[in-house]
């Protein structure tokens, strides 16, 4: 175990990390990001491990319901014949309790099983969340700096429209001016004659505003 995992663990000791695979917002996180080669690996082994506990506890469930099946029928037995058994009695009997210690010694095993299977899947769960973790926190960072882009962008974009507001408007005020001017000095027919050589698109809109054209 790293160092790093060491200093996790003491930090999470107290915490319970919920199986991942089994949480449908770890599932969306991946809405937002794409799982790697290795959270990939963790999550199809978590799911393994759980399909071997899923069988584990289903065959438990089963053997002790037929161990609970033999007793029942042992104690039948020893009630129904008492102490005049016969030797067809005292065979079934036998063999009733030789199918208990099948059962005990199988139910041992698949407890010891599953206890190995707990330890395991509790450490992958941990390393998938580590993963898990590392991934969100790379993309919430690579989030930050685009953050930090467009705002930077849309600073610079909203200085850049008021100055050429202020531009836009000092141009139409020298526009203004300059025609009035003009118009001051050498009369209106003068500047239509210009306009239709200079401007002839201005010359036709002052024209239909004022209508003399359609």
């Amino acid at each position: 175990m790293s160092r790093t995992d060491e200093i996790y663990k003491r930090a999470l000791a107290k915490t319970k990390i919920p199986l991942l695979v089994l949480d449908n917002n770890w599932h969306k996180l991946f809405t937002q990001t794409d799982e790697t080669p290795e959270i990939r690996k963790l999550e199809k082994k978590l799911n393994e491990l759980l399909k071997e506990q899923g069988k584990s506890n289903t065959e438990q469930k089963k053997l002790k319901a037929c161990k609970r099946k033999l007793m029942d029928e042992i104690i039948q037995l020893a009630d129904r014949y008492g102490g005049s058994m016969d030797e067809a009695i005292e065979r079934e009997m036998d063999r009733h309790r030789r199918l208990v210690e099948e059962c005990n010694g199988r139910l041992e095993q698949l407890q010891e099983n599953t206890d190995d299977n707990e330890e395991e899947i509790e450490e992958t769960n941990y390393q998938l969340m580590l993963k898990t973790m590392e991934l969100c926190y790379k993309r919430l960072e690579e989030n930050r700096k685009e953050i930090e882009y467009y705002e930077d962008w849309i600073k610079k974009a909203r200085e850049e429209l008021k100055e050429n507001i202020v531009r836009k408007q000092e141009r139409e005020e020298s526009t203004f001016e300059l025609y009035t001017y003009m118009h001051n000095i050498f009369g209106r027919d003068v500047i239509d004659i210009f306009d239709m050589h200079y401007h002839p698109e201005n010359y036709r809109r002052k024209k239909k505003e004022d209508g003399y054209i359609e």
